[in-house]
């Protein structure tokens, strides 16, 4: 059993005058350089698109040519920061399994399918925030995984 990363004591007031039930989250962050995503790009092409990305995150970053490598580069990130959040050990998920998908008005959700969303299960991760940014020559994610299992039951609730 691994300690809690935050822990929301009992009483704590939310927005609104709720209070807060004791929550644990995980944290992943991840930077990665936009070159080396344009590096993969061109030396190989769809065979690189297709182990790493999506289809939903291939057709919204290809749709600016312009902008793929960066945000190619920010999912990339998230999908590293989300393999900090999952912790496997001794084997990871399909890239392809972790699936970032931007909603119009502009913010970022996270999807796990497949073997990713069967680890966060036994993990006990039952919601996940992602924030992804690019600028210049990088590119970086923070994903917030929150926890829900044995060890938070009757704690505070």
């Amino acid at each position: 059993m691994s300690s809690p990363a935050c822990l929301v004591p009992s009483g704590v007031r939310g927005l609104g005058g709720t209070d807060l039930l004791p929550t644990t989250v995980q944290v992943g962050v991840d930077i990665c350089a936009v070159a080396d995503v344009a590096e993969s790009l061109r030396e190989f092409g769809d065979r690189y698109r297709r182990r790493v990305y999506t289809d939903g995150e291939l057709e919204y970053c290809s749709a600016q040519p312009a902008l793929e490598p960066q945000r190619l580069a920010a999912r990339f990130a998230a999908k590293e920061a989300t393999l900090k959040v999952l912790r496997p050990s001794g084997w990871w998920p399909d890239w392809r399994t972790m699936d970032v998908r931007r909603h119009a008005d502009g913010w970022c959700e996270l999807h796990l399918t497949g073997a990713a969303a069967s680890l966060a299960a036994e993990r006990g991760i039952v919601a996940l925030s992602v924030s992804l940014t690019h600028e210049g020559p990088l590119a970086a994610a923070v994903v917030i995984g929150q926890l829900d299992g044995p060890w938070m039951r009757g704690v505070g609730r």
